[in-house]
């Protein structure tokens, strides 16, 4: 049976998912093979209050022990990954350090946007910058894990990526759906304000644009399971509609069936989990 990690990022029930992923977290380790420090997570020193508060959140929230115990899950690395919160540089994944890099600022600017678009975001604001630095965080792992491994990647890997984390969400997360849901919003959130047209270098940048990436989320979740997200895609026109659902239930398919694929043939370990 798949074990779903309930995760303490949702906000309303932190206390309850908290206890709850300790418990199923100390059965694991009961079976884990012996390399617990499959991810290594650092705070830098928070200088500022805002990065003070940034940081008391995100610590707060165990949301980066959370990816810890995914990966011991179902994610296995050959060289531990650190994750480093603070400094200036990222999110990214730093290929050469093997280290994820996440400023505290990320945070904060995941909370403006929800702040000044609460009208039109579909969660309060801590919970949406949660669910976005989750999302960011299996991210920058996807890469992590594709370098590790080697893995081959036909196609742009940041769109890979965003895979990776929407299907880690969706199968293995409590409350996935809604979290990507979050995450998928704060794309759509970044494209406001922007002109109706791009310049020539973003056609050729490696990450999708943030409309094309808020509706390839969207479509994945859908796709999970259509009958709980029925209205999800409204905003498609609906001479088009229909035929884009049924895309995307084939989509998350392909995608689930081949993640799934992919971390089961490069597990390390003697348990194999059941993805």
């Amino acid at each position: 049976m798949v074990q779903v990690l309930r995760i303490p990022n949702r906000i309303k029930r932190f206390k309850v998912g908290l206890s709850k992923r300790l418990i199923l977290t100390a059965l694991w380790s009961a079976f884990s093979f012996a390399n617990q420090d499959q991810i290594q997570i650092d705070y830098q020193v928070a200088v500022t209050t805002i990065d003070k508060q940034a940081q008391e959140a995100i610590t707060s929230s165990g949301v980066s022990e959370s990816v810890r115990d995914l990966a011991d899950r179902y994610f296995r690395f050959h060289q531990p990954l650190r994750i480093i919160f603070g400094g200036d540089e990222g999110p990214l994944y730093d290929t050469d350090q093997h280290q994820v890099l996440i400023p505290y600022s990320f945070y904060i600017e995941s909370l403006n946007y929800f702040l000044e678009y609460a009208e039109r975001a579909q969660t309060d604001a801590e919970q949406g910058a949660l669910d976005t630095l989750l999302h960011t965080l299996l991210h920058e792992v996807g890469h992590a894990y594709i370098a590790d491994h080697r893995l081959p990647v036909l196609g742009k890997e940041e769109d890979a990526v965003d895979n990776f984390a929407a299907i880690i969400m969706l199968n293995y997360i409590e409350y996935g759906d809604l979290a990507a849901i979050n995450a998928a919003d704060m794309f759509a959130l970044e494209s406001e304000g922007r002109p109706n047209y791009y310049q020539s270098y973003e056609y050729i940048g490696e990450h999708s644009f943030d409309l094309q990436r808020y509706f390839s989320t969207l479509c994945l979740v859908y796709g999970s399971d259509p009958e709980a997200h029925s209205e999800l895609l409204n905003e498609i026109e609906s001479e088009l509609r229909e035929e884009r659902q049924q895309a995307c239930i084939e989509t998350f398919y392909e995608i689930d069936t081949n993640w799934k694929k992919m971390l089961s043939d490069h597990w390390l370990g003697a348990n194999q989990p059941k993805l």
